[in-house]
């Protein structure tokens, strides 16, 4: 499978992650849903690397860069992404993260490594058509709608950027299936505090069996297959391409959340769109 098609792949798993953590935000809070969930995923990570018999060990000068970037990619991200989702709605939500390729060049430009013209061309032309994406129509004209929500998003897009970063190396120098599965233990371990007063309080043996499907789908396809493709195009292409499909994802958020959640989706956001994309085949 080629990388884009991965990352094609990857961004229909995550835009069908943003609506279906919307619906799980109406049975769990934002801590127990984050935590029994990346919880589940380590596990995964772990059987995973057990079947496959290891390797269970990373050199001892790169667990700094594992721990770090365990703690931004999964830690961090987590509780400033799902709080901020549960603040406004999966559309927004999601386009917040466009920011994620902007801050993905900064820091790339910051570290002395290479970015193409046409990098920084196509990530500002999609930014330009996120930004259309988000100005919202009024009686009085149109205006840029920024709330608590947005700001922890826009937080959380600069800690999977420097995520990217830390850990596309790492999967270039260890198989996936040990990087997934250290990184995603190391991570859920301090989400646990966080999320354990919510978890003990939450009846779960009262939730419906289409909470629990769309828990283990979260879980399983937009995580563990999804940080994977992630990592493994960050390894093979480039953290400045793999985020171009970033912008995919929020295109295909705000199909889904047009079709499924009735969020507007009206023609300035087709414009948007439009505009977008067009910035992500500039910048390939």
């Amino acid at each position: 499978m080629s990388v884009d098609v991965a990352l094609c792949l990857m961004a229909v798993f995550w835009a069908t992650n943003m609506i279906v953590l919307k619906s799980l935000l109406g049975h769990l809070s934002p801590p127990a849903l984050s935590g029994v969930r990346f919880a589940i995923v380590a596990c995964i990570g772990l059987a995973v690397l057990a079947a496959r018999g290891g390797p269970f060990r990373v050199e001892h000068r790169d667990w700094p860069r594992l721990a770090v970037s365990a703690f931004l990619g999964i830690t961090l991200y987590q509780v400033l992404f799902m709080e901020g989702l549960d603040r406004t709605t999966a559309f927004v939500s999601n386009l917040m993260q466009g920011t994620e390729p902007l801050c993905a060049l900064v820091l790339l430009s910051l570290v002395g490594r290479k970015v193409l013209i046409r990098q920084w061309a196509g990530v500002l032309v999609a930014f330009f058509g996120a930004i259309l994406f988000f100005l919202q129509e009024s009686k009085a004209g149109l205006q840029i709608s920024f709330g608590l929500g947005d700001v922890l998003n826009v937080t959380s897009a600069m800690a999977f950027a420097a995520y990217g970063l830390l850990s596309g190396d790492l999967f270039a120098r260890y198989p996936g299936r040990t990087v997934m599965a250290l990184s995603m233990t190391i991570g859920v371990l301090p989400l646990l505090p966080w999320a354990w007063y919510d978890i003990l309080a939450t009846d779960w043996s009262a939730l419906p069996w289409s909470v629990w499907a769309a828990l283990l789908f979260s879980a399983i396809l937009p995580v563990y297959v999804g940080y994977w493709i992630w990592n493994w195009a960050v390894a093979r292409k480039g953290l400045a391409h793999a985020s171009l499909y970033i912008y995919v994802d929020i295109v295909l958020t705000g199909v889904f959340a047009w079709l499924f959640l009735g969020e507007r989706f009206s023609g300035l956001r087709l414009l948007g769109a439009a505009i977008i994309l067009a910035g992500v085949r500039l910048a390939r």
